[in-house]
């Protein structure tokens, strides 16, 4: 009894945790609800993919990680599977480092999706806006400087929720 109960809860769980990663994916790359400051636009996924990675280990950031890099690579220009590859590789080293060394609480969370953020803003510039565009190292720090003032509420917004969820459907809380 306890075994299929413990099993229909991480199947909710997972299931809820899919649910809002698509929910986040279609909030942030629609048309009406799509926020742009700076020429940067919000990104929720780096902050979601943290906290399932802190909350649940590195399995579960990984995969989900994989799934929005995935989403993330519909909307996008670049190479498909680079963001996918980028945010499975940052939800597993981030769960790997997170059990080891952080506790589960806000800012370990929003300081996880703030170094994804980082890192894909660096690569970004890199490989994208200075070779096409030309762009100035000072256009590149705006644009991330806009992102990061539009995701960062989120990002925490996008924690309660998944630490909501995770206390929801955990044996230990049930």
């Amino acid at each position: 009894m306890f075994r299929f109960r413990s099993q229909r809860y991480a199947l909710v769980k997972y299931g809820s945790y899919a649910l809002l990663m698509l929910g986040l994916f279609l909030l942030q790359s629609s048309r009406g609800t799509r926020l742009c400051l700076w020429g940067g636009v919000w990104n929720m996924t780096p902050f979601f993919v943290a906290s399932v990675a802190l909350l649940e280990g590195p399995y579960a950031g990984g995969g989900f990680g994989f799934a929005a890099g995935m989403l993330l690579a519909v909307n996008s220009t670049a190479p498909e599977g680079l963001s996918a590859l980028l945010l499975s590789l940052f939800g597993i080293l981030f769960g790997l480092f997170g059990a080891e060394y952080l506790r589960p609480v806000i800012l370990s969370a929003l300081s996880g999706g703030l170094i994804c953020m980082t890192v894909q803003a660096v690569l970004r510039y890199l490989f994208y806006d200075l070779p096409v565009y030309r762009a100035g190292l000072a256009w590149a720090l705006r644009q991330f400087a806009g992102e990061l003032i539009l995701a960062l509420p989120a990002g925490a917004l996008v924690w309660l929720i998944v630490r909501r969820l995770h206390r929801r459907f955990s044996e230990d809380v049930l």
